[in-house]
């Protein structure tokens, strides 16, 4: 890993690629409350940690063409939205997931002529902005039952770990998407499994225990044609949540 700017960057929402459409990206970030539990005893503040949060906020421009940012945003859907925010489109590029609510769609329209819209999600599922790696190519095609190439991650981890799958199209069929992992490149077992039938689809999983070195995503079933991108989050022993057993 490198220093690197913020360009190339790709950003999904709900099974729709805002990454053209994403002026800019304003915050994303897992916020913690503290409550002070000072004692007259202590001279300094004794704080402890209250529950966890995650916020993304972003800029976008205006485009109502299909699959893009206005028919992805404006319906303010009450049900939870799942989003991945990736720094590139190489396999094993930082990445990070959350789910969320889309609390709003606010336009903006200046004397200038230009017209944006902002749009805030926030936490919603117990979970903060996870930061992990993207296990695709960005949005990756695969048209029939096959493996990505796989991603070494240099060594295995013991707490378990958290996964985000997209779906943005899907041609026909109803393949199963699975996360492998392995220890030598070579034997393969199954890590986590989503199922997929429809586009426009998101979800997040977990696993408890050890994660290999190496993971790659296997698809199997009937299909065509599949757009889809998966991030995985590997635990540590620091997490909000023990993922170890």
């Amino acid at each position: 890993m490198a220093k690197s700017s913020g360009l190339g960057h790709q950003f999904y929402v709900g099974g729709y690629d805002l990454s053209g459409d994403t002026a800019s990206l304003t915050m994303a970030a897992s916020q913690r409350p503290t409550f002070d539990v000072t004692g007259l005893n202590q001279s300094a503040i004794h704080r402890l940690l209250g529950p966890s949060s995650g916020v993304i906020e972003f800029v976008s421009h205006f485009n109502d063409a299909s699959l893009q940012q206005h028919v992805a945003l404006s319906g303010l859907v009450t049900t939870d939205r799942v989003a991945i925010y990736s720094t590139g489109e190489t396999a094993n590029d930082t990445a990070a997931g959350l789910v969320c609510k889309q609390i709003n769609y606010d336009w903006d329209r200046p004397a200038d002529g230009s017209l944006s819209l902002n749009c805030q999600l926030m936490a919603s599922a117990g979970s903060p902005v996870e930061w992990g790696n993207i296990l695709t190519t960005g949005v990756q095609t695969v048209s029939s039952a096959a493996s990505t190439s796989s991603v070494d991650q240099s060594a295995s981890s013991s707490a378990g770990a958290r996964a985000y799958i997209m779906n943005f199209t899907l041609s026909s069929g109803s393949p199963t998407v699975k996360i492998e992992d392995s220890a030598n490149n070579s034997d393969w077992a199954d890590l986590i499994t989503f199922s997929t039938s429809s586009a426009a689809s998101a979800e997040r999983k977990t696993v408890t225990g050890t994660v290999n070195r190496y993971v790659r995503c296997t698809l199997t079933g009937t299909f065509s044609n599949l757009a889809f991108a998966v991030i995985l989050v590997r635990g540590t022993a620091q997490d909000d949540v023990d993922l170890s057993s």
